[in-house]
């Protein structure tokens, strides 16, 4: 394996495991839509609690979540089965065949492999974030059910956190795997060399990062936690 290889390879590692971290607020001063959303949620889950004893709406909304989060499971899986097909395949005899693409210069069979094992690695993390989700969801889903009716003595903050505790991390593991795909278009161009894996990893993080904390949905969302803000203060 080349230096450059190795060292697109480390960049790679740390942007994959890092930026989600640091997206999610260990960053200082981070405030993007995985930190914003954070309130908006929270607020659902109040108005879940003191609007009318009607959760049909909010359990259509779960369930559309819950869908697209099997859909994207569903895909991941096939892509993983296919993918690893290849790894049974000698590189000229798959190249030959259309499985993968023919490389620049020969590279050895190992280095081949490696790299669809980081696309499927990308995929099956992907993967285990979806399914994950839904079971999150279908305990969301219950935890709503089983929240007290506006006829009953209860405590609205208490039930408002606790009802928020087990959303947001279901769906943040939800938009934590349609991330992932970012990481997986980064690790595929390895296939074209080094520096495409190198310009590819670069380019999905700073796309990700601007999309999670400098496009107009973020800015919306964040004009949303304000006016939120705004109200609880006034409570």
């Amino acid at each position: 394996m080349a230096t450059l290889d190795i060292v697109a390879f480390v960049v790679f590692v740390i942007f994959w495991l890092g930026l989600e971290p640091l997206m999610g607020g260990l960053w200082p001063g981070s405030n993007g839509i995985v930190v914003d959303m954070r309130t908006v949620r929270r607020a659902w889950m109040r108005e879940v609690l003191t609007r009318d004893n009607n959760f049909i709406g909010d359990a259509a909304i779960i369930g559309h979540v819950i869908n697209s989060a099997s859909f994207f499971g569903s895909a991941n899986l096939l892509i993983l089965v296919g993918l690893g097909g290849t790894l049974f395949v000698d590189p000229p005899v798959a190249v030959e065949n259309g499985l993968i693409l023919a490389m620049t210069t020969p590279v050895p069979t190992w280095l081949v492999h490696a790299k669809v094992l980081l696309v499927l690695a990308t995929l099956t993390r992907g993967l285990s974030d979806f399914i994950w989700a839904v079971r999150q969801l279908n305990y969301c889903l219950a935890a709503i059910g089983a929240s007290p009716s506006r006829s009953e003595e209860r405590d609205i903050d208490a039930w408002t956190d606790a009802l928020a505790a087990v959303l947001n991390p279901a769906l943040r593991t939800f938009s934590a795997g349609v991330r992932s795909y970012y990481f997986t278009f980064a690790a595929a161009a390895w296939i074209f060399g080094p520096t495409a894996f190198l310009v590819g990893t670069l380019f999905s993080s700073c796309l990700l990062f601007w999309r999670q904390t400098y496009s107009d949905t973020a800015k919306g969302v964040k004009a949303i936690k304000r006016l939120l803000d705004a109200q609880e203060d006034t409570r």
